[in-house]
């Protein structure tokens, strides 16, 4: 059994964002979730994992970005000012004693979980941007991507560590969905979920 609990930070901005923990009497560990830009934990992916997550005895934290909860233009908050408000709200739940960390992010949130790598075991990156695989430097890391992400680059993916454990699925877009076909989308979200709990054990 666990509970939801409501963690509440004021940012550097003045911003108060309510961040939601799944909390277990005696949790096997901390996931933390950082969602993408338009990508929240509510979009399917990360809803899905969080409950996977908390089904495996995972206190599981999402996050929220300012941008996300007050009228801020998210090209206004500076990547810098973003990994602030995670460190804030990191700090905050770590304060419950975790033995176990780790940390998935989406888009936007996997530069922001490499900046974090520190304090985590292990790393999920959902659709990675920029240099955030290169970046997890030898930290045990899942990352996933479709092919028909603007961002997908197989020699990138060639390229990789051998500590980046790849899953690259055919015709996915950046929201990991097939656009027209619901089936698809749906049998992706199984096997990305699926992924992330053996990777998670």
């Amino acid at each position: 059994m666990f509970t939801r609990l409501s963690i509440e930070v004021t940012t550097p901005s003045g911003v108060t964002v309510d961040h939601r923990l799944i909390a277990h009497d005696d949790p096997r560990g901390l996931l933390i979730l950082l969602p993408g830009r338009g990508y929240t934990c509510d979009h399917p992916v990360l809803h899905y994992l969080r409950k996977a997550a908390a089904d495996l005895g995972y206190d599981v934290l999402s996050v929220w970005y300012s941008f996300q909860v007050a009228a801020i233009p998210d090209d206004q908050v500076t990547m810098q000012q973003l990994a602030a408000e995670v460190d804030q709200a990191i700090r905050e739940v770590l304060k419950r004693g975790y033995r176990h960390v780790m940390i998935a992010g989406k888009s936007l949130g996997t530069p922001l979980a490499v900046l974090h790598a520190q304090q985590a075991e292990r790393l999920i990156l959902l659709t990675p941007v920029g240099t955030a695989v290169q970046d997890a430097g030898s930290k045990p890391t899942l990352a996933i991507i479709g092919t028909a992400d603007p961002v997908y680059d197989p020699d990138a993916i060639e390229a990789s560590a051998e500590n980046v454990e790849w899953l690259v699925l055919e015709g996915l877009d950046h929201g990991l969905e097939a656009a027209g076909d619901w089936a698809t989308s749906l049998d992706a979200l199984h096997q990305i979920t699926a992924a992330c709990v053996e990777f998670l054990n």
